[in-house]
Order: structure tokens, then sequence, then C-alpha cells
């Protein structure tokens, strides 16, 4: 295929779209055939997904890139770090283009986008996409993104995910796209996510985070320890989303809580420092940051619904309550604790999940904290000294959990009480 079938199919627009790019970008030099059909392809599937293409010209696009009737969308994400800007990429955008080419090689019917600040959009067609033998559709096109993701890391180095759309008509590819675009806040770096996957989960996942979020508002309006349930319910749903994607939902979240809070105490700038948390949110990932969000939302309610949900009435429970109650400003290990109770460090670890929620470590370090919270508010200690009687060795690690349980740290603690730092 070369310039001279688009001027045989009077692909006027292309031409003149190319006749207006190529005097900059090539700066006098007469460019490739290759290189015109590039910046074509790139330029045919920006628009089809701007939703600023005609149909000629989408008649023209299949007929110059043998693009069949029908396709589904992949939506490429490239992690390249904090640089958004193209020109300060470690790999041109050039070099992608053709890595991607080249493992499309064996995919004639397919077109690649421009890389817009992370994201690349890629166009796979076929007349019988969905009457294929073997494996469903679905699981088809995904376990192709799923090899184009492993060979672009191979040959790239560049971690990438993917979102892939759904079969439909060329003409109606946009909707493919859309649902490519969906499958985004689910990805990891490494994965691919089929709308498939999402569609029925999604859409009654979504309807419970609603309901979830309404009951939350209502029972911190009336004052009801049920909103601890319904928030749990929403940070299980924002779960198996991306970092960002979790980012965002948890801030949207603690504002909301924060308005509800303010609207019936008059007083919320106390209870949200919105600055201070977005720099907490950038700070944590993933199961750190969903524990996070429990600390904030438990200091920020005052509803702590894990403590009143451990059963006491267990004899090895209420044995190791006790001992840690003795002992918590001692270096202690669950293998010590165990063996005080006379049962094996496994199944110790086992008991104490299932009858509390959380892990030893976790019991152990929110006892500390409760303690050093009592001690920097009714004493004169200062938080080296707290830090030390309450068990912990390291200031800086005393601090770092402190915040991690109470989503601030000591001396935060002590300023939103009046209480000059020590």
């Amino acid at each position: 295929m070369d310039i001279h079938k688009l001027r045989q199919m009077n692909a006027t627009p292309y031409i003149d779209y190319w006749d207006s790019l190529s005097p900059d970008i090539f700066a006098g030099q007469k460019p490739s055939h290759t290189e015109m059909l590039e910046y074509i392809e790139k330029s045919c599937m920006f628009s089809l997904f701007a939703r600023t293409i005609s149909s000629r010209e989408i008649i023209l696009f299949k007929s110059l890139f043998h693009i069949k009737n029908t396709g589904y969308v992949i939506v490429l994400d490239l992690y390249t770090g904090d640089r958004a800007d193209p020109a300060e990429r470690d790999t041109d955008e050039q070099d992608i283009y053709r890595v991607i080419k080249d493992f499309l090689s064996g995919h004639p019917h397919s077109a690649v986008g421009p890389l817009i600040t992370n994201r690349i959009c890629i166009l796979i067609s076929g007349d019988d996409l969905d009457k294929q033998e073997g494996t469903p559709a679905p699981e088809q096109s995904k376990a192709l993104t799923q090899r184009l993701i492993e060979y672009t890391w191979k040959e790239c180095g560049i971690p990438v995910s993917a979102g892939v759309g759904s079969i439909y008509n060329i003409n109606s590819i946009f909707s493919s796209f859309r649902e490519a675009l969906s499958c985004m806040h689910h990805c990891s770096p490494g994965q691919a996510v089929h709308y498939y996957d999402l569609a029925s989960s999604l859409k009654e996942g979504y309807y419970l985070y609603n309901e979830a979020e309404k009951h939350m508002l209502e029972a911190i309006r009336l004052h009801k320890e049920d909103a601890y349930d319904y928030f749990s319910m929403m940070m299980d749903y924002l779960r198996p989303m991306s970092i960002t994607a979790k980012r965002n939902k948890i801030f949207e979240i603690l504002v909301l809580v924060a308005h509800s809070i303010g609207n019936y105490d008059n007083n919320e700038g106390d209870h949200f420092n919105y600055a201070a948390s977005m720099d907490d949110i950038l700070e944590y990932d993933d199961d750190q940051l969903i524990q996070w969000a429990y600390s904030r939302f438990m200091y920020m309610t005052g509803y702590d619904k894990q403590h009143n949900s451990i059963d006491y009435s267990n004899r090895i429970v209420q044995a190791t309550r006790e001992y840690l109650e003795a002992h918590y400003a001692e270096e202690i290990t669950l293998n010590n604790v165990a063996e005080q109770v006379n049962i094996s460090p496994q199944y110790f670890s086992k008991l104490i999940k299932k009858s509390t929620g959380f892990n030893f470590i976790d019991w152990l370090s929110m006892l500390r904290v409760k303690k050093a919270k009592e001690l920097l508010s009714s004493s004169n200690y200062t938080i080296k000294e707290v830090c030390f009687m309450v068990g912990y060795k390291d200031p800086n690690y005393f601090s770092r959990i402190f915040k991690k349980r109470q989503g601030m740290t000591p001396s935060e603690y002590l300023k939103s009480r009046g209480i000059n730092t020590k």
C-alpha cells in the first residue's frame, strides 16, 4: 500500500492532512510512504474515537488498512512514571508504535492509534471474530492482549495494563472503546481485563455501592454505628480497583463523610484536613490505602466496630487480651503469646484472625496506639518517651504506625486536641 493508492481512492482528506503535517514533521525531508501511512493511520484512529470521523472516511479507512466489518478495541495504559510529557519519556512514541505493529504482524486487519498522555488505542477487526472455534471470543481477545502486554514489557521495558472491549460493528466501535476504558479502573500493571468479566459484577456492584453510600451517610447523620458496616461494604467494592481509582474514590468518600458530619455539628474543618489527606492518599498503596481509609473514617466518625466485634468469650482470645494488656510495653512476638496460651503459633494465628478480624500484629499495634493516645492526652511525656513506653524502640517507626492507625502523626494528634507538641 502506498500514497498512489490514496490518490486512486480520491482520499483527499487524508492527503490534505498529510500535506499539512509533513513540512513541520520532517523539516523539508521527503517522508517515506510507510511514514505517511503511519500518520494517516493514527489520524484515522484518533478521529474514530474522538467521534469526528465521517461515514465516507470510515469507508476509506477500512479500505486502506484492510479493516473488516466487526472488531474490538484494546486500550493500553503505559506506566511511564510521572512524565506525562512525551518529550520526557525514556521510550520514543515511534518505538512503542513499531513494537505494537510488530506484535500485530499476524493480525493484518488491525490499526494502532497515537500515544495520548500514556494510553494507546488498538483496533482488532475480523468478519468472524465472534464465531471462531475454540475458546469464546472474550477469552481469545483477552489472551491476545495479555501476550501483547508481555511482549511490550520484553521489548520496551514498560509495564502495561490493558482494557478490552466487546465485539461491535465498526460503525459502532466507539462502544467497544468505552467498554475498554471502563476496564482500566480494574487493571494492575501486567494485567488485561475484558469488559465481559466485569459487566454483570459492575452492574450489581455499582448498585450496591451506591446503596451502601446512601445508607452510610444517613447513618452518620443519625449517629448510628451502622455507618461502619456500610463503609466496609464500600471498601470491599474498591479493593479490586486500580490504585488510581482507589485513591479517587477514597478521597470522594471521605469528603462526603466530612460534609455529613459538618451538616450536624457545623465543625467540618476539624474532621478532615483536605490537603494533608491528599498527601497521605498518594503515599499509600492498595491494602495500606484501604487500612488508612478505615483509620480516617473511624477518627472522623468515632465508630470503631472492629473493637466491639471481638469475641472475648473464647478462652484463648480472652487470655491473649489479658497478656497484651499487661505486656504491651515489652518486646512481644506471636510465638511468645502462643506459648503463653499453650497452643501452636500456626493455630494461634488462625484463631486470632477468625475471632478478631485482624492478625496478631494489627491487634498489638492498635493496643499500643490506643495506650499512646491516652499517654499523649493525659500526661506531660514527650512523643519520644511515649514511643518507648508503649513498646516501640524507634520514634520514626512509632510515628508511621500511629499515622497508619490514627490517620495522623502523634504531633498532628496533639495539635488536633489543642496540646502543644512535646
